[in-house]
């Protein structure tokens, strides 16, 4: 039976100061949609399956949709610090509030298609050959760019209408190498996949192994923000100048300037280490949240469970804290959609002088 979404199970998943009152008043006058009712006629409880939740969400949630298609990208050169668990709550969080999302996974180790649930259940097959027919049915990049199958054939959706996503698989290793021979080896991702996406959907979220390699250069040349988790440890804390230097020399020889949000992760705060180490972030990392996503087995079990920390566990502190980050990061996400819209236009006016000028002469 599917999950059913309560009074407050929506009030605590979209932080809203909306009453109860207030939500049945909506539903009575048409604002969102007819709740499933239970129990007694005198008092019947009212509850909402996940395919109606995006339109409740748009309407008292705490995301807005940008004014233009937003590309994300979530990468960092180490593993393990929760980039799969940002690309997970950041996605499902948007597809909640109507934001038409699809999420394009490029790590072959699959930690963002197994985190969406789609099959996690391989090993579960009654034989080897049964589960190879299994793994022989997901398609994704690679298939694409063999021109096996067009784009739309290797998005799926998920069990939100308003969140899509392209599997990962193994195959991923030889579209890196396959793609290297092409000219505009860099572009390929931006033009041939992430630029279709766009005509669909209102955010893209690229989710990055921590090996840089090409695709990860294909990523951050499609993206008009970057996401960097900063795990609250010594060793995080040590590879990040390494890695801000890299990023650096990357935009300067590409001429990239997408805007950089870096969130704190795995945040310890009975350690004190992990404090001090979260302040130097705070105190000397351009772009960092103020949030952290703090180590839980609530934030374990909602992987496992497909669902973002919100949905999971919607009454922990966990769960508010995780809500507040997206809230930080889709408020930079906005105001980097604003400035992309001014310098659009400012691009179309000076285009458009250009033209007036040549026809004049």
């Amino acid at each position: 039976m599917d999950e059913m979404y309560t009074f407050q199970k929506i009030i605590k998943i979209f932080g809203s100061d909306v009453s109860r009152s207030a939500l049945i008043k909506a539903e009575s006058s048409g604002l969102i949609p007819t709740a499933c009712r239970s129990g007694g006629k005198s008092n019947p409880r009212r509850a909402w399956t996940i395919d109606v939740l995006p339109q409740i969400g748009e309407r008292y949630g705490f995301m807005k949709k940008p004014q233009s298609p937003m590309v994300v990208t979530i990468f960092t050169t180490k593993g393990g610090v929760l980039k799969s668990t940002l690309a997970l709550n950041l996605g499902r969080a948007a597809a909640l509030h109507n934001i038409k999302t699809c999420i394009v996974g490029l790590d072959m180790q699959c930690d963002i298609t197994n985190a969406l649930g789609y099959q996690v259940d391989l090993d579960d097959a009654e034989n080897l050959e049964a589960a190879i027919t299994r793994l022989g049915s997901v398609y994704g990049l690679a298939d694409f760019a063999d021109s096996k199958l067009p784009l739309d054939d290797i998005v799926i959706q998920s069990d939100i209408p308003t969140l899509f996503f392209i599997p990962e698989t193994p195959d991923l290793v030889a579209l890196e190498r396959a793609i290297s021979n092409r000219t505009m080896r860099d572009f390929w991702l931006r033009d041939k996949v992430i630029a279709p996406l766009q005509q669909k959907f209102d955010l893209v979220i690229i989710d990055c192994p921590p090996n840089w390699n090409l695709l990860i250069s294909n990523a951050l040349m499609a993206c008009d923000a970057l996401i960097s988790p900063l795990e609250c440890k010594i060793n995080n804390f040590r590879n990040y100048k390494a890695f801000k230097t890299y990023l650096e020399n990357f935009k300067k020889d590409t001429r990239r300037d997408f805007d950089h949000i870096f969130v704190p992760t795995k945040f310890i705060s009975t350690r004190k280490l992990s404090s001090e180490i979260r302040m130097w972030y705070l105190s000397n990392v351009s772009g960092c949240t103020n949030g952290a996503i703090r180590e839980s087995v609530q934030g374990e079990e909602a992987i496992a469970s497909h669902l973002s920390l919100p949905e999971y566990a919607p009454s922990s502190l966990v769960a508010d804290e995780m809500r507040e980050i997206v809230q930080e990061v889709w408020n930079k996400i906005l105001n980097t959609s604003k400035r992309k819209e001014i310098f659009s236009s400012l691009d179309a006016i000076s285009t458009r002088e250009s033209v007036e000028i040549t026809t004049r002469v």
